[in-house]
Formats: structure tokens, sequence, C-alpha cells
């Protein structure tokens, strides 16, 4: 007899949580996400080197944020033309951000060097808190942002050739 009831408190508290959980998500759970013509959310990040960028003080600029991994062969495969772009675009009030996911220095560096990325900042998420923040899910994931904070265009996958990074620069070009 008691561990019947033992059982249907059990049960019971189980439907009252199931219950709660889909009541919080409908109403109440944060459902932002990243969406064209929207502000883009804010972060702090440390670039390599020990520099920490603040994406809202580089309001006034367009900004490329770029997702990537020293593990991801596509995004390899693209960060030369990331850098050939920061550069081409330095002078036009544009800054690409390369964001790596969940490496640490020494890899970055490492890649750094071997890709001769002498023109492009890269910045670390370790704990993957921007990535998160970002909704980041195949990579690389490429966000151009206007100089006003709002997502122009949002590219997932790649690699992204020249002329497409290019291409949505100019749109961004304030």
């Amino acid at each position: 007899m008691k561990t019947r009831k033992i059982t249907r408190l059990f049960v019971l508290a189980v439907i009252v949580l199931a219950v709660g959980w889909t009541f919080y998500t409908a109403y109440f759970k944060d459902k932002t996400t990243v969406q064209v013509g929207k502000p883009v959310p804010d972060f702090v990040a440390q670039q390599i080197g020990g520099e920490k960028v603040q994406l809202s003080q580089l309001k006034g600029k367009a900004v490329v944020l770029n997702f990537w991994g020293t593990y991801c062969p596509p995004c390899r495969e693209e960060m030369a033309d990331l850098n050939r772009a920061s550069k081409e675009f330095a002078n036009k009030d544009v800054v690409i951000l390369a964001i790596n996911v969940g490496e640490s220095e020494i890899p970055i560096q490492s890649f750094a060097r071997q890709y001769k990325l002498d023109a492009l900042p890269l910045l670390m998420d370790p704990a993957r808190a921007i990535t998160r923040k970002y909704q980041i899910g195949q990579m690389p994931s490429t966000f151009f942002v206007r100089a006003d904070g709002t997502l122009y265009k949002h590219i997932v996958g790649g690699p992204m050739s020249y002329k497409t990074i290019q291409d949505n620069m100019q749109q961004i070009v304030p």
C-alpha cells in the first residue's frame, strides 16, 4: 500500500514538472535568435595576444563575424580570403572578427602562422558563450552586420568564395 502511494506521488511529480517545463518554454524562455534586420547580441572576447574586443565598441563600423575552428576544413579554406578581405576593407570601416569556437590560444596561434593571417583579428570563445548566444551549429558561420548593429545576412557553411565575401562586405560598407 505504501509503495503504491509513493509511486503515485512520483508519477504526479513527473507530470507536474513536465507541464511546468512546457509552460515555461512556451511563455517565458528567451526565444531570441539572431535575425536579419534585428540587432545582433553584444559580446566581449579576448583576442589572440590578450586584448579584449567588445562588439558594441565597433558601432559605426560594419562588422563581419566569422565563427570557425582549426578542425573545420571549410573554415581553413576560407581563412586566406577573409584575411585578404580584411586588408581590402580596412579603410572602408568594415572589420572582420574571426571567432574561434572552443579552442585555446596555442593551436590558434599555430594556425595563424601556418595560414599567414596577418590582418585578421582572431578572437577566442573557449567556453562557447558567444557561440551559444549566436546559436551556431554548422561552421563556418558568418554574420554580416551593418554599422548600426543590425544583421544584414547570415551565411552558414562554406567555404565562401572571395567574391561572396567581397560582395556581402560591399553591401554593409557604411
